[in-house]
């Protein structure tokens, strides 16, 4: 069995991994770069990449596999040619037709009200349908894929088997619903593959009795290194939501710029603002959708912990809540909406909870490639982080390999000066 590290080893992101056997081959991840991580390419680029990929090396049996439906992971999928299977969890596939559906909907609105408004803007029209097939494209290939199902702690998954490779999907705890890591097995040699991870989750503390039942007996264990060369502190989100409530109590209107996708993230506010007697709403219908899916599959298992009760705010609640406050779940999509909403409220009651990665304003890279973090900031007088990371420390990546005991360490998701130096 061999293994190659297309993308990842020198870059945070744009993940791509090949493990293959004389007849079969599977790929984990077909990530695209991300802003300020790696040699910034084309769609056109990495398209005719991912070709390539296919080209060279063919082999009888082929698939793909997702850990989870950050971009950086999956963003390449649509260039995979048609008669290769891809493979992905089926709350990342809902997740991923819940984001697209939305993007439709956007542009048509915005395409109506075009047409109604100005038939001068031809250019602008054209765009928009343009956009909208593209999407539309992507909605089927989404739609096409193959799923697995996330099973009980303690329950093994069922395994799936491309050729002579057989792959069986763990979940794990990320920043994104519906994370997954990978058990691969060949030849008679075994492979972890661990995607994104960490344990500061409320859905972390599986990883380490799972590691210790399934993942024995490794030759190779491929694991995540994104914090390797940071010192951020990573707290648990229990002690996030302890942080915004303090917070929400001393402000009358606050709003989160907060990540859509991460479920435990939205539990977190959603547990501050309970705390701090504050209503909750959403800004956007996307975080309306994301929130409905995880009610409909995580509130049962979860106590209601994931049990959200999404509202979308409109500006005509303002008057009955000035005298209340609020908790206004938002992200950067949203800035020109934010702006507007601003004049309307005085500046020393209004706090932003910023609960993102800071990286996206302190560093010129990150500013430079994605600049709306930073102006989102700007645009409020009084401003907080409290943030966790999505991915596992020093410490756990040290505990996780205590716990497989691999043959091999291949270190994957990390700065291009990161060293993983880890003995045991």
């Amino acid at each position: 069995m061999e293994i190659k590290i297309h993308r990842g080893l020198e870059q945070i992101g744009g993940c791509i991994t090949e493990i293959s056997t004389a007849t079969s081959r599977v790929f984990i991840d077909l990530g695209q770069n991300l802003p300020g991580n790696g040699v910034e390419q084309t769609p056109e680029q990495d398209k005719l990449m991912i070709e390539n990929l296919f080209k060279s090396n063919k082999k009888e049996n082929e698939a793909v596999f997702y850990t989870h439906g950050h971009e950086d992971h999956i963003g390449l999928f649509e260039y995979v040619p048609m008669d290769v299977p891809q493979f992905m969890s089926a709350g990342t596939k809902e997740l991923i037709l819940i984001k697209y559906r939305t993007l439709i909907e956007g542009n048509e609105l915005t395409l109506e009200q075009i047409e109604k408004d100005d038939y001068s803007q031809k250019e602008i029209i054209e765009n928009t349908i343009n956009h909208n097939i593209s999407i539309g494209n992507k909605i089927e290939l989404i739609s096409r894929m193959k799923t697995w199902s996330k099973t009980s702690p303690r329950k093994k998954p069922s395994s799936i088997t491309i050729g002579d490779i057989t792959i069986t999907p763990f979940f794990n705890c990320h920043s994104i619903y519906d994370s997954h890591m990978f058990l691969i097995e060949a030849e008679g040699k075994r492979i972890w593959h661990t995607g994104d991870y960490r344990t500061h989750g409320y859905m972390g503390k599986g990883l380490y009795p799972t590691l210790k039942k399934y993942a024995t007996h490794i030759d190779t264990l491929i694991t995540e290194g994104t914090m390797s060369n940071r010192q951020d502190e990573c707290i648990h989100e229990s002690r996030v939501a302890n942080k915004m409530a303090n917070v929400m109590q001393a402000f009358k209107y606050i709003f989160v710029l907060a990540s859509a996708t991460d479920i435990e993230r939205l539990a977190s506010i959603k547990s501050a603002s309970i705390e701090a007697k504050k209503p909750m709403y959403v800004f956007s219908k996307f975080l309306v959708s994301t929130m409905k899916l995880f009610t409909k599959l995580e509130s049962e298992s979860s106590h209601g912990l994931f049990d959200f009760t999404p509202r979308l705010f409109k500006l005509n609640y303002l008057n009955r809540l000035r005298n209340r406050g609020f908790v206004l779940i938002t992200g950067t999509s949203q800035i020109s909406r934010i702006a507007e909403l601003l004049k309307e409220l005085p500046a020393d009651e209004t706090l932003l909870v910023y609960s993102t990665w800071d990286g996206y304003y302190k560093i010129p890279e990150q500013v430079l490639a994605s600049p709306k973090h930073k102006l989102f900031r700007e645009l409020f007088s009084n401003v907080v982080d409290i943030h966790t990371s999505g991915h596992a420390d020093i410490a756990t990546i040290k505990k996780v390999i205590e716990i497989v005991k691999p043959k091999e360490i291949i270190c994957i998701h990390k700065e291009a000066n990161a060293e993983l130096e880890i003995k045991y």
